[in-house]
């Protein structure tokens, strides 16, 4: 399989929840990510194409608290999982913090 993502991405190793940051709603998991993106499965559908402000905790080195991480995303794709209730949604990182 050819990978024509612009940046490798790294799957989730462990449990990472997401929250909408304006509703601070969890909204699902994060399955992985990419200086540029991420792959969320989501407990619902998302509106198309549309903006997002999520949170998360990024887990860093072992014994290290994890990093609060508040991103602006863009939806780029969506499809619905063989398991009922769940969706996989693809984001964009448009914007992030300077030390993030």
């Amino acid at each position: 399989m050819v990978e024509h993502r612009r940046s490798q991405r790294k799957r989730a190793s462990q449990t990472i929840p997401v929250t909408n940051s304006l509703s601070g709603e969890i909204i699902g998991t994060i399955s992985n990510l990419s200086i540029d993106g991420l792959m969320l499965v989501g407990t619902r559908a998302f509106r198309e194409d549309a903006l997002y402000q999520l949170q998360f905790q990024l887990p860093l080195a072992e014994g290290a608290p994890p990093r609060a991480i508040e991103v602006g995303v863009h939806e780029q794709w969506q499809e619905p999982s063989r398991f009922g209730g769940q969706f996989f949604v693809g984001f964009r990182i448009i914007d992030v913090g300077p030390e993030d």
